[in-house]
């Protein structure tokens, strides 16, 4: 049986976006838990899939790829203590590792990370560090025509079109690199990351796992580029 949602996962984060408060949430925990554990199964089936087109992924679990709900408000003037949305992140370098390439997806009733709509996902880099940025963009110049060939692949164009989401455009080409190079805009992104935003009758469908990986899939080519790109900082 293909993997499916909790039918209740996007009714019940719409509710708790409602009702945003530790009484309303566990007088309904045992629900959550229900939704979780369905997220759970269909993250682990997602991982069993991806990690034989991407064997970076073998050996993760649902367990470590899977967000909290709990939201972190130390540093937030938001104290609402809940996430509105579910999601999981597929990293290639290991457990829930961050700045790393890798593959997200997220059911919610809200925008984060200035996402919009309430099915989201996609691949590639986000808030990589300044070394791995650095060396992606040096494989870029390195290599145009090979990044090129990856965006013009019509299954990266048809989920992804011809750009990246990223907090961060620059005005100006890095320094190091010419102003007058004819792919200078390529070097200009802060992240490198593939989104797509699926349409919201998606999300009870049978037809979201293989949707899923279908988008994943298309974002697979420029997570190998950027996976290599990064190769001499693996570990560090």
């Amino acid at each position: 049986m293909t993997p499916q949602l909790h039918p209740d996962t996007l009714p019940f984060l719409q509710e708790l976006k409602k009702n945003n408060n530790r009484p309303w949430f566990n007088d309904h925990k045992p629900h959550w838990l229900e939704i979780k554990e369905a997220f759970d199964r269909f993250t682990q089936a997602l991982i069993d899939e991806m990690s034989q087109s991407d064997d970076t992924l073998v050996g993760l679990t649902a367990k470590n790829s899977v967000y909290r709900i709990y939201r972190d408000t130390r540093f937030s003037a938001d104290k609402t203590p809940y996430k509105t949305h579910v999601s999981c992140f597929l990293s290639s370098w290991g457990p829930k590792n961050s700045g790393v390439p890798g593959y997200y997806f997220q059911v919610g009733a809200e925008e984060a990370y200035g996402l919009s709509g309430v099915c989201n996902l996609g691949g590639g880099i986000f808030m990589p560090s300044p070394e791995a940025l650095a060396a992606i963009r040096q494989e870029i110049f390195y290599c145009p025509d090979e990044f090129l060939a990856i965006m013009n692949e019509p299954a990266y164009k048809k989920y992804f079109g011809n750009t990246f989401f990223t907090m961060k455009v620059l005005q100006r080409v890095p320094k190091g690199y010419p102003a007058d190079w004819e792919h200078a805009d390529l070097l200009k992104y802060k992240d490198y990351c593939t989104s797509y935003t699926m349409p919201e009758r998606m999300i009870g469908s049978p037809r979201l796992f293989d949707e899923v990986l279908k988008v994943w899939r298309a974002s697979l080519p420029l997570n190998r580029f950027i996976q290599r790109a990064m190769e001499d900082l693996k570990g560090q």
